[in-house]
């Protein structure tokens, strides 16, 4: 399936709440991503790491995705897979709890 996204319901430090076009709200924290592909020195996603700077994220309406100014894009299919990861690892901790 092919997934756009069609609202961004919030944007908080690496997290971001966001519809897709089947009207599913997922949210994909992003923190651990942005920390790894930031090792370089002259990394575009290092400002991502601001948190102020991190919520200005925008909606494409267009091409029905999410960037920043800097050029920093990211797939919405990638972002609804990482999405599904991140709710299927929470519900394997809960479940061994």
């Amino acid at each position: 399936m092919i997934y756009s996204i069609k609202r961004i319901h919030s944007a908080t430090p690496f997290k971001l709440v966001l519809e897709f076009d089947e009207g599913e709200v997922k949210e994909v924290d992003l923190e651990s991503r942005l920390l790894e592909w930031s090792e370089g020195e002259e990394s575009i996603f290092k400002q991502l790491l601001d948190p102020e700077y991190f919520s200005s994220v925008k909606l494409n309406t267009e091409l029905e995705s999410i960037y920043w100014d800097n050029g920093v894009d990211f797939s919405p299919n990638s972002l609804h897979m990482w999405a599904v990861e991140q709710d299927k690892e929470n519900k394997e901790e809960v479940s061994t709890k």
